[in-house]
């Protein structure tokens, strides 16, 4: 479950980089750096999905 969470935020994670980076090249600065926090947010989430640090279903 983990694994497809993770791949799931990362494509998302994917899609807020590139559009936040042409964002931030045109004249919306505002916009592309929100975007770019995001997608650093989402991929830094997807990071530790994949590599198994954080486990939403395992039991404490």
């Amino acid at each position: 479950m983990n694994i497809g969470i993770g791949l799931i935020a990362m494509v998302f994670a994917i899609i807020f980089l590139v559009v936040g980076v042409i964002s931030h090249r045109n004249d919306d600065k505002t916009l592309g750096i929100g975007l770019l926090i995001a997608g650093v947010l989402a991929l830094s989430f997807s990071l530790l999905l994949l590599s198994g640090i954080y486990d939403p279903y395992a039991l404490l």
